[in-house]
């Protein structure tokens, strides 16, 4: 029989149904509850009229609910489509339409204001199910699910779906920033293989990667405890309260928890594996971290459309010369360097990154046009710029376009420059990026505007930031006469990252000389 993802995980449950599998909270839930949950949820889903094929949307917190009543939609056969919650709301509504909807469940509490835009968007036949009661006047009303299953019983429901239906669309920005769906299928036995009996401390989204690493730890026999978000010193304490042996930090929250003063009197020796990824990391900071937490970073280097592709054990962290690296290929991974003309490129040479592995992803859900673009005979094409070592090792350089990463997730330029651009003075809004020595990006903006206008650059950053949300507001605005073009016609970057290099940032309005090559657009 082929193995199956939610099999997988249905089974680790079953494996020690004493233990406890989630904690959020003061909340406990053994694996026993938790079986019993998917399956009254899987009941409540049936008797709403949803079964194999239908697709069931999701925009809720860390909270065990969101996972049992994951388990119980893909249980039925319905494919799950998690909406980014820290995406603006017409990204939202763009996944939710994409996904094809036939049902809504939303975390009422948290998300009630974005999930009543939402489905406003969606067909009036699509049903609103809430993960509790919503307060009066905060979500349309809908069906209360955890009241609607709470009676029903609690024995195996039998699983509807096969192992080649969609079991998930993962979304992804990609180098538009236009949400793409990647579908994933049941018969996705998750890779790397499983660690038995692990402590999982999710700190992160679990709409986000650190979901599946959650599946993995209960597909093992292990258990996952669900904080609402980052904060350093919650994250040590449960560490050192539960024995947590594995979390995962992207490097911005890896940097926080070692400033923490907390660090120096917690005890961490529990932690076998602290995994990072989605954006490179400063080799000092990495250094650092092993220095005070041990033989424990883990290192992987993937994307949404393939899974994990390169890895740096805890081992070769040891190892100065390596830090700058994304690790090695898993063995069962294939990584090449490519020119713009296709051709490969020696040890050393610096070119597009193409992949290969066992779950790469078949196409784009719904998009043929697309997949045409970044698959070839089963390599996919990254869109990132990177090179291979003599001994395999890949460094990643960046992006092949522009999009920068902050704090972890994407930006795109029009999430910057659209918020700029609808205030009244300004007429252009270009974004760029820089990376300082911690190796993190920093967005920046430059503008014009019109003629006569005082308005400051702290004026328009706090613009971006009200409109925006805070990852849009730029570090630095620079106000031009004209925006420095390069030979092709499109602004010149390289002359922007200077220009802001040397802005002296405490000067307000920051107004710098026009670079060679800009154009007076006034």
């Amino acid at each position: 029989m082929t193995a199956t993802y939610t099999g997988l995980v249905m089974a680790g449950l079953a494996r020690d149904p004493g233990r406890v599998a989630l904690r959020h909270g003061s909340r406990e839930l053994t694996a026993a509850e938790c079986l019993a949950g998917v399956h009254r949820l899987a009941r409540a889903l049936l008797s709403r009229g949803l079964g194999r094929g239908d697709g069931v949307t999701v925009l809720a917190g860390n909270r065990p609910e969101t996972v049992l009543v994951r388990l119980a939609a893909n249980l039925i056969g319905c494919r799950v489509a998690m909406l980014y919650t820290d995406r603006p709301v017409a990204d939202q509504i763009a996944m939710a339409r994409s996904a094809g909807t036939d049902a809504f469940v939303v975390d009422p509490e948290r998300f009630g204001a974005a999930a009543e835009r939402i489905a406003a968007a969606l067909p009036a036949a699509v049903p609103l199910l809430s993960l509790g009661p919503a307060r009066p006047g905060t979500v349309r009303a809908g069906t209360d699910l955890l009241a609607l299953a709470d009676p029903l019983p609690p024995g195996p429901v039998r699983p509807r779906y096969r192992p080649d239906d969609v079991m998930a669309i993962r979304f992804t920005g990609g180098s538009t920033g236009r949400p793409k769906g990647v579908p994933r299928r049941f018969a996705r036995p998750p890779r790397p293989g499983l660690t038995a009996g692990s402590v999982f401390l999710l700190c992160t989204a679990l709409c986000h990667g650190g979901g599946a690493t959650a599946d993995l730890a209960l597909a093992a026999g292990g258990s996952v405890v669900l904080q609402d978000g980052f904060a350093a010193e919650e994250v040590l304490a449960a560490v050192e309260r539960y024995r947590v042996s594995r979390v995962y930090l992207p490097p911005h929250l890896l940097y926080r928890l070692l400033d923490h003063p907390a660090l120096a009197r917690a005890d961490t020796a529990s932690l076998r594996l602290v995994t990072y990824t989605g954006c490179p990391a400063a080799p000092e900071r990495l250094a650092e971290a092993t220095r005070r937490l041990g033989r424990v970073l883990h290192q992987t280097y993937g994307l949404t459309e393939c899974g994990p592709v390169t890895r740096l054990t805890p081992d070769e962290h040891l190892d100065p010369r390596l830090l700058a690296t994304a690790g090695r290929p898993f063995p069962d991974s294939a990584v090449r360097i490519l020119d713009g003309d296709g051709r490969p490129l020696p040890a050393g040479g610096t070119g597009r990154i193409w992949v290969r592995t066992p779950t790469v992803m078949r196409g784009y859900w719904r998009d043929p046009e697309l997949t045409a673009r970044v698959l070839r005979e089963g390599w996919l094409d990254t869109g990132d710029q990177g090179s291979l070592d003599a001994a395999g090792y890949l460094t990643v350089a960046g992006r092949g376009d522009p999009m920068a990463i902050v704090d972890a997730h994407n930006l795109f330029p029009r999430d910057v420059e659209g918020p700029l651009l609808a205030h009244p003075a300004v007429r252009e809004a270009v974004m760029f990026a820089t990376t300082g020595r911690d190796r993190l990006q920093r967005v920046h903006a430059a503008v014009t505007v019109a003629p006569g206008s005082a308005v400051t650059a702290a004026e328009l950053r706090r613009w971006a930031r009200e409109r925006g949300g805070p990852l849009c507001a730029p570090a630095t605005v620079l106000v031009l006469p004209g925006i420095p073009l390069a030979e092709t016609g499109k602004p010149d970057l390289a002359a922007l990252r200077a220009l802001a290099a040397t802005a002296d940032e405490a000067a307000d309005p920051v107004r710098a000389p026009a670079a060679p090559g800009a154009h007076d657009s006034r």
